[in-house]
């Protein structure tokens, strides 16, 4: 093996390395001194958690820009400054949602069931206020029994960012979409954001646990679309919104 390439897999081994121990670690420090602290003194603990989880993974990201030089970030203000809105997202790299959750200091998800059953980072999922799916659907329950608080939680400037396609695409091309949050968009009378991710997967591959530092790459985050359905007709159909949302996904991501 040449040298550059075994001097390329220990360099990406080490900040990987370097990357996830802050990952993992930061979270066990802001659990300690800052997570506990904001359940006994902030009046909206879930706003406080979302915005310190928020504060932690802006620092991931930086530390990402700082010793992955090769990888740039495209996120343009019209992106960042989206408030009160569903967000809706292709998802192609484990790196889609935490980069978010950097962008946007109050934020909800939907995560996976399982994840809530993780000891220590389900109780933080629960009380960030993140939403647990259904098995099968992301409108089960759990999502039904608190959409009263994702429309709080948009009134006050919010956003519901979601990945309709439930999994990671591997080659980049669309899966179904689940129609949950577009429910959740027609409950609390909100717009859609269309938001297309890219070369996320060059950074963080699907099958992969380490950072490829080698490309030049652009990470890019570009609002392809958004969606003001006219909730009180009385046509309105969240089947046919979540078929407009994908179709200008399929356009954008032919011509990308």
């Amino acid at each position: 093996m040449p040298l550059i390439k075994i001097i390329s897999k220990v360099y990406n081994f080490l900040i990987t390395s370097l990357l996830w121990a802050y990952f993992l670690f930061g979270y066990l420090f802001l659990l300690l001194f800052l997570f506990l602290p904001a359940i006994v003194i902030s009046k909206n603990v879930s706003a406080a958690l979302q915005n310190i989880n928020h504060v932690h993974l802006r620092v991931f990201f930086a530390l990402t820009r700082i010793f992955i030089r090769r990888t740039k970030f495209e996120i343009p203000d019209e992106v960042r400054q989206i408030r009160s809105a569903v967000i809706v997202c292709n998802h192609i790299s484990y790196l889609d949602p935490i980069l978010l959750v950097s962008l946007f200091p109050r934020h909800l998800t939907i995560v996976k069931n399982t994840f809530f059953k993780v000891p220590i980072f389900g109780w933080f999922l629960k009380n960030t206020g993140y939403i647990p799916s259904a098995p099968n659907e992301m409108m089960g329950a759990a999502m039904i029994n608190n959409l009263e608080a994702i429309k709080k939680h948009m009134a006050d400037g919010g956003i519901v960012f979601v990945f309709p396609e439930g999994t990671r695409s591997r080659d980049g091309k669309l899966a179904a979409f689940n129609k949950g949050v577009f429910s959740i968009a027609r409950y609390c009378k909100s717009p859609i954001h269309l938001i297309l991710i890219k070369n996320t997967n060059m950074l963080f591959r699907p099958g992969t646990f380490s950072f490829d530092t080698r490309p030049f790459n652009t990470i890019k985050l570009n609002l392809i679309g958004t969606l003001e359905p006219d909730f009180k007709s009385y046509n309105f159909s969240v089947s046919s919104v979540a078929q407009n949302a994908r179709a200008v996904f399929e356009k954008n991501l032919l011509h990308s």
